[in-house]
């Protein structure tokens, strides 16, 4: 059976094709976001599918739910056919659920909100630590590549007869925090993005190549300068593409 060709949530292209029977969770996780489906609404509101199908076609028609909010797919039934099947987002389902009806209707709406709240959560929750284990990551290089920067300062004054005095790893700090901050302040590695840390640890590390290549102060200023300008550049865009991307929503809604 061929897959409805109305456009959703990935508009512009086309309907996914599953490959196995419907799963039965009432909400999952879809490209990483949560999502619900007719067929879980049917089930929890005591509804035919042909009904709440027929339901949110008259909801997409007249708009009532952005075309953003829903993906139309299919799935494959107990007895190996293509079935029709609505994919929503949170807010297509929280728009859908008053127009459903059902002799369960409540208990299905209860049901059906606590789930994307806890689903929500859970993702939030498993985001905050892969956060903080990145963070610690970055923080470990950053202090790795730091000694980096000071055993090879000592090394390559050691071997033309230099000793190596605290203000000398005081001025590389200082060179590094500037490449990155633009200021020679002291730097609280604390107050630092992931991203800024890791790009702190390239500098370091690169500084301590430059420093062994008998690069002059001057010379490593100009390159770690130009470096961490090259490190942030794909931050940047990234984040003119989440404003493009966002404006675009918000210009749909």
């Amino acid at each position: 059976m061929a897959t409805t060709k109305e456009k959703g949530r990935d508009s512009g292209k086309s309907a996914t094709q599953t490959t196995s029977t419907h799963d039965t969770a009432l909400v999952h996780l879809s490209k990483g976001v949560p999502v619900t489906d007719s067929l879980a609404i049917a089930r929890e509101f005591g509804r035919s599918h042909k009904n709440v199908l027929r339901t949110l076609d008259d909801l997409i028609a007249d708009g009532t739910i952005n075309r953003l909010n829903f993906e139309p797919i299919s799935y494959t039934d107990g007895m190996g056919r293509q079935q029709r099947l609505f994919e929503l987002d949170e807010r297509g389902a929280l728009v859908a659920m008053p127009f459903i009806g059902g002799r369960k209707s409540r208990q299905g709406q209860t049901r059906l909100v606590d789930a994307f709240l806890a689903l929500r959560d859970a993702s939030v929750n498993a985001a905050r630590t892969q956060a903080r284990i990145e963070s610690s990551a970055a923080r470990q290089e950053a202090a790795t590549g730091y000694r980096t920067v000071s055993m090879t300062l000592e090394m390559c004054r050691t071997e033309v007869g230099k000793t190596t005095k605290p203000y000398h790893y005081a001025n590389e700090a200082r060179l590094i925090n500037f490449a990155l901050t633009g200021k020679y302040d002291a730097l609280n590695r604390d107050m630092l993005s992931t991203h800024d840390l890791r790009i702190l640890a390239n500098l370091e590390v690169r500084n301590a190549a430059l420093i062994a290549m008998r690069k002059s102060y001057g010379e490593r200023k100009a390159d770690l300068l130009q470096y961490a300008s090259a490190q942030r550049m794909p931050c940047l865009r990234a984040n003119k593409r989440r404003a493009v991307v966002f404006q675009e929503v918000v210009s749909h809604t």
